[in-house]
């Protein structure tokens, strides 16, 4: 049987059943793999989208905790200060540096290096051609030997003296003490005003500043009864050192 007409064409052929086309093709097939493609790679650029937004979040959070710290040196301590410690102004402070230090007394010595018997009293001699008396002990070392707490406390200040130098303040944790560190080169570089401290904590170097022999560089160390309710300026009673790092009496 001849088909009649255009009965076939690209959308069917003939049944061998008169007057009926069968479809052979499928007129939208190509329009739903078109449009599923797009679906897939719509989600597919979401899914991307979504999980670098994600990425840079975390990144985000993370540089923003890791800077919290010492923003403009709130312990009130100088440029000059912040210059002389080694650490750059606003610099976020390093972990304590803890230190096995050598302690026959109730006190630790407090310089590296030097032991409890090398230890000369100093605490009666004159000073100001004998206008005072010293009140503290000289522990000589060379310059730049790390200094060490004596004795656990609180920073209460870090402050450059004229005389003293480089100073620092530690109260005791009864407050009934402090411990008096001078002419330190600079301070160790996680030093900071209201932190504790432990026996051993590094605390600076040895040095020269203030008034100090440039040729004889030395840490004065001293002790003093304290008003638990004044501050660090006050003026306390002067202990003598040497038996408290010695375990032995002052010699007369």
């Amino acid at each position: 049987m001849d088909c009649t007409g255009d009965c076939t064409g690209a959308a069917g052929e003939h049944s061998g059943i008169p007057g009926v086309t069968m479809q052979v093709g499928w007129p939208g097939l190509s329009r739903a793999i078109t449009l599923s493609v797009v679906l897939t790679s719509a989600f597919w650029v979401a899914l991307g989208a979504w999980l670098f937004h994600g990425h840079i979040a975390a990144d985000h959070r993370g540089s923003a905790g890791a800077v919290t710290r010492d923003a403009g040196a709130p312990d009130g301590r100088s440029g000059l200060l912040d210059g002389l410690t080694g650490g750059a102004p606003g610099a976020a402070p390093t972990r304590p540096h803890v230190l096995a230090p050598v302690q026959v007394g109730r006190l630790a010595i407090p310089v590296v290096g030097v032991a409890a018997a090398s230890l000369t009293d100093t605490f009666s001699q004159g000073r100001a051609q004998g206008a005072r008396q010293h009140d503290a002990i000289d522990i000589m070392a060379g310059e730049g030997a790390p200094v060490l707490a004596a004795s656990p406390g609180r920073v209460e200040k870090l402050f450059l003296s004229h005389d003293g130098g480089n100073t620092i303040y530690i109260r005791s944790p009864d407050r009934r003490l402090i411990y008096y560190y001078a002419h330190l080169a600079g301070y160790d570089p996680a030093l900071r005003e209201g932190m504790t401290v432990q026996v051993g904590q590094r605390l600076g170097t040895v040095g020269h500043t203030g008034n100090a022999d440039p040729a004889a560089p030395h840490l004065h160390f001293a002790v003093w009864s304290a008003d638990p309710s004044q501050g660090w300026s006050q003026q306390g009673t002067a202990i003598n050192p040497y038996p408290l790092l010695t375990g032995r009496a002052a010699p007369k």
